[in-house]
């Protein structure tokens, strides 16, 4: 099992709302090596007065202000708010694991269980898919059409204009309308729309909607730990999701949401006979 506490060294405990008598930032600039931070002089020891107010208007102060009230000076809040965005790009990268792993766990169990080929776009009888989860498989059917469309060359893309088109391309027809209609016509497989639903929909696949048609039909062996409650890993996957979002839009992790994230990391199950995710 990946343990979270592995991410964070003391000086981060700044970064989860402890608050110092005395600032603990001046070796805080962490690089991820392994499975722990190799401690670093301070980047902004190396910034001049004129930096810190042209970084401090760049990063506005609103943004600043939170890390303002956790340390002393600007130098201070600026060096936190880089040990956060550096701490974050990690946990990041965590959980795009998390979610290919669980991704890829859940396909196959279904691939096993529910004794249909095509579940994603021809579910059995057993299951009926929510509005939700029928939006997501269309949307990323497009995308997946998109993502096949982008790679053809321009002949490749011309062939498609007949059966797009079975009148003939209109006159005067823009461009973007004319990429669509082509893009309808691309076949595409169910482990191509598989690579472009998010971690919603995985996530989705966890709550109560499915408990019946697919939690205690499969998905609960995806978990070596036999004694999970759906609940629990709907919470926890909830976190992941929630925090993987806030992370994509550069927003800062500490505090609570930094423990939440850290405590589903470390629920992640890893059994060397049904590996969730291993990350040694």
């Amino acid at each position: 099992m990946l343990k979270g506490r592995s991410f964070l060294n003391d000086p981060f405990s700044i970064a989860s709302g402890v608050r110092h008598e005395q600032s603990a930032l001046p070796t805080v600039i962490p690089t991820f090596q392994g499975h722990s931070y190799r401690v670093e002089d301070a980047l902004s020891r190396f910034l001049s007065s004129s930096d810190v107010g042209d970084i401090s208007q760049l990063l506005s102060q609103p943004r600043l202000q939170t890390f303002r009230d956790l340390t002393r000076s600007d130098q201070d809040a600026i060096e936190l708010h880089q040990a956060t965005m550096s701490l974050g790009v990690a946990i990041l990268a965590v959980t795009g694991l998390i979610e290919v792993s669980l991704r890829n766990a859940v396909c196959h169990a279904l691939d096993r269980d529910l004794g249909a080929a095509g579940w994603l776009r021809s579910p059995p009888p057993s299951l009926k898919w929510a509005g939700l989860e029928v939006l997501s498989i269309k949307t990323a059917s497009k995308h997946a059409q998109r993502a096949a469309y982008s790679k053809m060359t321009g002949g490749e893309k011309s062939a498609l204009d007949p059966a797009a088109f079975p009148g003939g391309v209109p006159a005067g027809i823009k461009h973007r309308k004319l990429a669509q209609k082509r893009q309808e016509t691309i076949t595409v497989v169910d482990g191509q729309i598989v690579a472009q639903l998010t971690m919603f929909f995985w996530k989705r696949l966890f709550s109560e909607h499915y408990e019946k048609a697919l939690w205690k039909r499969s998905l609960k062996r995806v978990f070596p730990n036999k004694t999970y409650d759906r609940s629990l890993i709907a919470s926890h996957l909830e976190v992941i999701y929630e925090t993987r979002n806030r992370l994509a839009h550069h927003e800062p992790i500490y505090g609570r949401r930094l423990e939440a994230i850290l405590s589903a990391i470390d629920f992640v199950p890893y059994s060397p006979s049904n590996p969730l995710i291993s990350l040694s």
